[in-house]
């Protein structure tokens, strides 16, 4: 898929989360709720035994399930070397769309019916490794030092990301940060240098971006043509980086109180959002009837905020003209920060084959899998000894790497196992709207978040 959503706008995600709860709550054969105790660590309680193994001799099918139809063919590549190698193993891969996918897993790990194998996002991670849903691959490990090298060859971040209660629960696959793409053939029309790369672009700041994007937004006939900058109201790919650049956060140190209500979001949010505010970006209404990766391959926006997962796309569909990247511009604070996230492949813990599922999982993981993941230029492998594939200078564009160079300037969203990050997420989700689009005042739409969000998080709340 393309467009902004077609890899993991995981707010939304975990929103889409939430809705698989709900139809998990209405299945006989639900998984624990919130209140019961956690299926890892000290006091898990007794689980029925896996459904019985595929005969001796018989060949084992997996279900690997994934949402971006971009990296089928990456995926489809690791597969068929996986099964030259285990002929014994057979790989279907089954992609389902994103605005399906958290809705269909979800309902599918509580009532049956799930993949043997699939990817999954941090926002989920907490959530559904709580209770109890996910194979714990830590076992694997501990009885194989190789296995446990090839598993530390994973950033650190990204090994205590998918971590939960000193366990193992899901095979980093790769990660993501996020910079801003610029149209190099409308800057040069609008009269604007490339900005300086020195010291980190360390020019490029809060006010250097509004600039370009005042002098790259057209308007003929009353009608927008072009537009500066695209500032969607999301969280990755938009108003995070500019909140974490300022030294805001989404929730305190604790996970016990929202702080979105606080002066450096605040103050954040309203640059951010300005954009929209004055005609800079695009609306919902614009962008419904295109998507905003579109508008950027056919020149209606000029600059736009993405993450590395775009970049393939990007070189594919992008022919008449030449883009490259800069970091999030930065704020006040001397900072430009970026969202940090990454994919895990995961095993269902009722999967019927263990231990052929997790050979695929650790597979995909070891330098052989990555390898290939790597080469395609699709994602940032999760590896150390594979993640420099993806910068090839072959590659472009020319900056590409910025995703790498601001790795230790990001952040990874604040998620919680209980409740579940889809809970609190939507009162943020839904004030933001307002703010966005119907104008509504963003200290007013924060406190009225913030209240709402610390109520959930407190357990009053819903």
């Amino acid at each position: 898929m393309s467009g902004k959503i077609s890899r993991r706008q995981f707010v939304q995600g975990a929103t889409l989360a939430g809705l698989g709860m709900i139809l998990a709550a209405c299945t006989p054969t639900a998984t624990p709720t919130p209140e019961a105790k956690p299926q890892t660590g000290e006091g898990a309680q007794t689980q029925p035994q896996a459904p019985t193994a595929a005969p001796a001799g018989q060949k084992v099918q997996l279900r690997h399930m994934i949402w971006d139809q971009v990296q089928q063919p990456a995926v489809a590549d690791q597969a068929k070397m996986f099964m030259e190698q285990n002929p014994d193993i057979s790989i279907e891969i089954q992609v389902v769309p994103w605005s399906q996918y958290w809705d269909k897993l979800w309902t599918a790990l509580a009532g049956g019916g799930a993949p043997d194998t699939f990817w999954l996002n941090m926002s989920n991670f907490a959530a559904l490794s709580y209770k109890g849903t996910l194979l714990n691959i830590q076992e694997y490990l501990d009885k194989d030092p190789n296995l446990q090298k090839e598993w530390d060859m994973n950033f650190d971040s990204l090994k205590a990301a998918y971590t939960f209660e000193g366990k193992a629960m899901s095979w980093p696959r790769d990660y993501d940060t996020i910079a801003i793409a610029i149209n190099l053939k409308l800057l040069e029309e609008a009269g604007l240098a490339f900005p300086d790369e020195a010291d980190s672009f360390k020019v490029w700041d809060w006010a250097m971006c509004r600039s370009y994007a005042e002098k790259l937004t057209k308007v003929e006939g009353g009608r927008t043509i072009q537009f500066g900058l695209a500032a969607t109201n999301t969280a990755q790919e938009g108003w995070f980086n500019w909140v974490y650049s300022n030294g805001g956060t989404v929730l305190n140190a604790d996970k016990t109180k929202c702080t979105l209500n606080e002066p450096p979001a605040i103050e954040a949010l309203k640059d951010y959002i300005a954009y929209r505010r004055d005609g800079l970006s695009p609306g919902e209404e614009a962008i419904a009837s295109q998507e905003v990766n579109d508008m950027f391959y056919t020149g209606r926006v000029a600059m736009s905020i993405v993450g590395d997962w775009n970049l393939k796309d990007f070189n594919e569909r992008i022919t008449d003209f030449e883009y490259d990247l800069v970091p999030i511009p930065y704020a006040p604070t001397g900072k430009s920060m970026c969202m940090i996230h990454g994919l895990g492949d995961t095993i269902d813990k009722n999967t019927k084959n263990p231990d052929a599922a997790f050979k695929w999982v650790s597979f995909l993981g070891s330098k052989d899998g990555s390898t290939i993941l790597g080469k395609t230029g699709t994602v940032i492998p999760s590896r150390r000894d594979t993640a420099e594939l993806w910068f090839d200078p072959s590659f472009k564009p020319k900056h590409r790497r910025i995703y790498l160079e601001w790795t230790d300037k990001s952040a990874f969203w604040p998620n919680t196992a209980v409740p579940a990050t889809s809970e609190w997420t939507k009162p943020i989700n839904d004030e933001l709207a307002l703010a966005f689009e119907q104008g509504k005042d963003i200290q007013q739409a924060m406190d009225d978040a913030a209240k709402k969000v610390d109520e959930i998080l407190a357990g009053k709340g819903s």
